[in-house]
C-alpha cells in the first residue's frame, strides 16, 4: 500500500510541476538543424503538394534542438501567443540558418527573466522547441525557421 501511495504522490508531484506538455516532450523524437534543412530541401524539390504537407506535418511532431548558438537579437514578437522572439543564426554549408525562437512556459516570468539576460552578439544558448514553419523574407538567410514553445538555456558568453 505504501508503494502505491508513493507512486501516486510521485505522479501527482510531476504532473503539478511539468504538466502535460512536459510529459509529452520526454517522448517526442528530437532532430538537429541539419536534419531539418534536409527536410526543407526535400520539400523544395518535390512538386506534389500532398507530399510537402506530409513532410511538414511530420516535422511538427518532432522537437528541434539547437546547440551553442549566439543570440543575434531579442525582438518583440510578431506571433500573437508570445511576447518576445529570440533570433539566432546557425552557420550551414549553403549559407546561414536563421531561427526565430518563441519561448513560453507555465512559469512565464522565468522565461522573461531568462530572455532579459540575453545580450545581442554575446550570449550563447541551447534551445529545444517545436517546429512551426519555414518562411522567407527578402534578405541573405538561406533558410528561416520558426520554433514555438522553446525552452532556452543560457550556456555562457562569447
Amino acid at each position: 500500500m505504501r508503494k502505491i501511495f508513493a507512486c501516486f504522490m510521485l505522479v501527482a508531484l510531476l504532473s503539478s510541476t511539468c504538466g502535460y506538455r512536459g510529459y509529452v516532450r520526454w517522448f517526442r523524437p528530437k532532430i538537429e538543424i541539419a536534419e531539418l534543412i534536409k527536410a526543407k530541401e526535400e520539400i523544395d524539390s518535390t512538386t506534389n503538394p500532398a507530399k510537402k504537407y506530409l513532410i511538414e506535418s511530420n516535422l511538427r511532431d518532432e522537437l528541434v534542438g539547437i546547440k551553442s548558438a549566439v543570440v543575434k537579437e531579442v525582438l518583440p514578437s510578431n506571433n500573437i501567443d508570445y511576447n518576445f522572439c529570440v533570433v539566432v543564426e546557425i552557420p550551414y554549408e549553403k549559407g546561414y540558418v536563421e531561427c526565430y525562437l518563441y519561448s513560453k512556459n507555465v512559469y512565464e516570468k522565468e522565461d522573461i527573466a531568462t530572455l532579459a539576460r540575453l545580450q545581442k552578439g554575446k550570449t550563447i544558448i541551447n534551445a529545444v522547441g517545436e517546429f512551426n514553419r519555414f518562411f522567407t523574407l527578402l534578405d541573405d538567410a538561406f533558410v528561416k525557421i520558426e520554433l514555438i514553445n522553446t525552452a532556452i538555456t543560457i550556456v555562457g558568453e562569447k
